[in-house]
């Protein structure tokens, strides 16, 4: 299974942070620092899929990392904070649970700090030591733990040098064989061909400094949200340093759970028995929705949209400016379905695929889509096409398949641009509703046996502005 589709969201300070999501349930928003692509994961035996068949997976690239924008950021873990509330903020939900995943544990758990009544849930995996690991005032000598952390420091600052200031791939291998020891061959491969270029060289040369200044001690005291820390078992080396941090941090965690793993393969190995434990965990922690527990069908109202002329537009106005204006109309699809409690499946092309519990909500989300563009300076001469049609489409984990999304796609090409049309099942669950039809007759949509009556939503009034939606056919 691929990567989910790469959307966008702009951060209190304007950078651009790419992010993604799979899964219909409880939103997860994970952090994992400038260290792991957001598009790593997501094949079956993942963990990102793994997560996803019971939470609405959120992960995101921090700033000077990935897809979000490099050019000139440097980025610390504040600033990766303050990504990750700017993703937050995006999903349009009034409270989600916080992954924090090895170096992305400092910046979730300063996200929560600063805005603790946006979290239900932390689950902090691997998290990485803390300044208080290091020889602190009024000590006379150093614990071997201390030493262990120094060593470890000029060790890893010295691969990610070798690594990616001078492109040696045998050094970036030896790094992920410290972060990831029993990961396979093919494993290690896959993620040092996918992390040459992943960080910034700012971004990755300021990490050692900021992880040895790192100190939340006092801060962690404050913790008011229920905390799950993931910790690997007791090993020799690494394995076993990460478990003494982790367990520093869980004991100043007021009420934080510590889940020791039975396996001590990385959860970068797709199928490791990790994955699955971590999961059921996090599963009991936070609580899954009834919803992400039905994932065969139930009745949906499926929304198609498509903007029309895409290919005149590429060659009027040049791939770059076509490329931004379909990013910022997509964008603005998915506020809309946001606005209207939809679930975005994916985007096709210049289209979005989207469902809804609701033919009002459905509607409601094509009116405010067609009314922004109309009314945008920049896109009043941009048409998007509408098609909703509803049913019981076969949900398998975040995809819809199906008559009903086949015959929403069909209705949408039969629309026009700036135009909604909806079928007859759809107008016949607004009755009595404040809408207002213009029947459009019955077509033969390409691929059905049986005609379909279809509607067209009149969302104008004659003026171009919004119309009061009246419950009548004309």
């Amino acid at each position: 299974m691929s990567a989910p589709s790469v959307q966008y969201t702009l951060t209190d300070d304007d950078v651009a942070i790419a992010w993604v999501e799979r899964g219909v349930g409880k939103p997860l928003v994970v952090s994992t620092g400038p260290m792991l692509p957001l598009n790593v994961g997501w094949e079956p035996g993942g963990l990102w899929d793994r997560l996803s068949q019971s939470f609405r997976v959120i992960r995101f690239d921090p700033r000077g990392c990935g897809l979000s924008e490099r050019d000139g950021v440097f980025g610390s873990f504040h600033d990766e904070a303050m990504d990750l509330a700017a993703v937050v903020s995006e999903l349009g939900a009034p409270r989600v649970a916080l992954m924090g995943y090895y170096i992305g544990t400092p910046a979730a758990v300063i996200a929560m700090l600063n805005e603790p009544e946006r979290f239900t849930h932390m689950v902090l995996h691997l998290p990485i030591p803390m300044v208080g690991n290091q020889i602190l005032p009024n000590t006379a000598t150093a614990s071997p733990q201390d030493e262990y952390s120094e060593l470890m420091d000029g060790t890893i600052g010295n691969l990610l040098r070798l690594g990616w200031q001078y492109h040696e791939e045998s050094a970036r291998r030896a790094l992920l064989t410290i972060i990831a020891p029993t990961a396979d061959e093919a494993t290690l491969r896959s993620l040092s061909e996918l992390m040459h270029h992943y960080p910034s060289m700012n971004r990755l040369f300021g990490l050692i400094p900021e992880m040895r200044s790192l100190n939340l001690r006092d801060e962690l005291r404050s913790v008011d949200v229920p905390t799950l820390i993931s910790i690997p078992p007791e090993g020799e080396g690494f394995e076993d340093a990460n478990a003494s941090f982790g367990r520093d941090w869980a004991r100043r965690i007021r009420g934080a759970r510590l889940l020791v793993g039975r396996d001590d393969t990385s959860v970068l190995v797709n199928g490791a028995l990790t994955i699955n434990q971590l999961a059921e965990a996090m599963e009991e922690f936070i609580g899954i929705d009834q919803q992400s527990q039905t994932s065969g069908q139930a009745t949906r109202t499926v929304l198609f949209t498509d903007i029309e002329g895409s290919t005149s537009m590429v060659d009027r106005l040049g791939d770059d400016e076509a490329r931004t204006i379909t990013r910022e109309i997509e964008q603005l699809t998915h506020t809309a379905i946001r606005d209207h409690q939809g679930v975005q499946v994916k985007t096709m092309g210049d289209g979005v695929l989207a469902w809804f519990g609701a033919a009002s909500a459905g509607v409601e989300a094509a009116v405010q889509i067609q009314s922004q563009l109309a009314n945008h300076e920049r896109y009043s001469d941009v048409y998007v096409r509408i098609g909703l049609s509803a049913g019981e489409p076969i949900a398998e984990s975040d995809d819809l398949y199906g008559t009903t999304v086949n015959q929403a796609a069909r209705i949408m090409s039969m629309a026009q641009g700036g135009e909604i049309l909806v079928s007859d099942l759809v107008r016949g669950l607004l009755q009595g509703r404040r809408y207002r039809f213009e029947d459009r007759g019955v077509h033969q949509l390409r691929g059905f046996s049986e005609s379909i009556q279809l509607f067209r939503v009149e969302w104008q009034s004659g003026d171009g502005g919004d119309s009061a939606l009246e419950g009548t056919i004309r």
